[in-house]
Order: C-alpha cells, then structure tokens, then sequence
C-alpha cells in the first residue's frame, strides 16, 4: 500500500483534511511501553482504503487537526485491540476518539476464536503477517524500512476488514 511519511505540521493538516472526507479510517499506534517506564506513542499509522499515513509524533508541536479527525463522529474510526491505542490516545493528547468500531470486539461478538490480527488477516484475506515487530523499540530513531512495512500492514486491511466484519454483525 502507497504510503507517505508524516513529519510536519503542515503535512499533518494537508492529511487531516483529506481524511475529514473519509467516512472511515483505519487506526494503530506503536509505542514504547516494553522499553521505558512512562510509556508514550511512538507512531502513529492511519489508512483509508487507498492510502496509508505514518504519523512520527516526536517531530509534532501541533496535533490539534488529528484529535479533530479522532473525535469526528462522521467517520469511523477502525481499530484492531482498541484498549491500549484509546487509553493512550487519552493520556498523551487528551484525544476522545468517536465512532469506534474494534474488530477483535467484532469478532468476539461473532464468535471467532482466533481474533488476533494476524489470525484475521489470515482467514480473510489470506495474508500472512509477520509480528516480529510488536516488542521493539518503537522510540528508536530512524525507522527502519521493515519496521515501517509492518506498520503499514498493520492498517493496510482494516477497513476492508470492517466491511466484512460489520456485514457478518449485520446478518
């Protein structure tokens, strides 16, 4: 998936506003919590169904424009194990994300027993997705270039999972 590097204020306001006219977006967070005592988000990856944004909050001064899209409620905010990106969404910008659709609760409610993202990636659309990188160093500076394909795949099918996923609800 077609990817671009966020890193300026100016870019971060240029992506807000195209991802105002999304009705629903993909969300993830990578953070530091295995590798430092007060843990902080270290990246932020958002995905429309054609696009990815990797958001490197370290070089923020400015995320007023991104808590506006989190707490839209016009669009759907697509999250996969939403506890930990909520909780820290809240404490590190007091962001309170509207319209959230989780899809491991999704699954739950559906009665999967294997809803780990790389599970469901597996059964619908027959990738596979390498973890490797859940335990890292997010903090670490640069990102290297596998670091930042896992964390485009890890918001690349989240909205085609919503489709799939709100339609099974549906029925």
């Amino acid at each position: 998936m077609k990817y671009t590097f966020i890193e300026t204020d100016e870019q971060m306001r240029d992506m807000c506003d195209v991802l105002s006219r999304e009705k629903r977006i993909g969300v993830d967070l990578e953070g530091d919590s295995l590798h430092c005592f007060k843990e902080k988000i270290c990246l932020i990856q958002i995905a429309t169904d054609k696009e990815a944004f990797l958001i490197d909050p370290f070089v923020m001064t400015d995320v007023t424009a991104f808590i506006r899209v989190l707490e839209n409620p016009g669009i759907i905010k697509i999250f996969h194990g939403a506890d930990f990106d909520i909780r820290s969404l809240d404490r590190d910008y007091g962001a309170r994300v509207a319209n959230l659709f989780d899809t491991e609760i999704a699954s739950r409610f559906l009665g999967t027993e294997e809803r780990g993202l790389a599970a469901l990636l597996k059964t619908h659309f027959n990738v596979i997705a390498d973890k490797k990188f859940q335990r890292v160093d997010w903090a670490k500076r640069p990102l290297k270039d596998d670091m930042i394909a896992y964390s485009v795949g890890d918001v690349e099918y989240l909205t085609r999972l919503h489709t799939i996923l709100a339609g099974q609800l549906d029925d």
